[in-house]
């Protein structure tokens, strides 16, 4: 069953914000990476701690996304990165070596 007005849905991806990924985890006063102790006597201190840092990891990727329609190509450059044939003619060549 469709949408009312016969249209397909638009699909849509998650994509990650890397870039707000590694700026949240700049962040030195987070209150589930404090409750880990500095030192661990027992296994189930390492088990805690493990499971805090994956929950906060797993937490902070999760809020850092964002919904975008399907088509859209991510994977393309941004314009100025890209080096267009003008530039990249100029650029200097290594000379031609004879192996004869």
């Amino acid at each position: 069953m469709g949408p009312p007005d016969g249209r397909r849905p638009i699909s849509t991806i998650k994509i990650t914000d890397w870039k707000r990924v590694s700026t949240a985890f700049e962040k030195i006063d987070t209150p589930p990476l404090n409750s880990i102790p500095d030192d661990f006597r027992t296994t189930e201190e390492i088990d805690h701690a493990i499971g805090a840092l994956t929950s906060h990891v797993r937490t902070v990727v999760e809020k850092c996304k964002r919904k975008v329609p399907a088509s859209s190509d991510r994977r393309k450059f941004p314009r100025h990165s890209r080096i267009d044939k003008s530039k990249k003619a100029a650029l200097p060549r290594e000379p031609y070596h004879s192996t004869v």
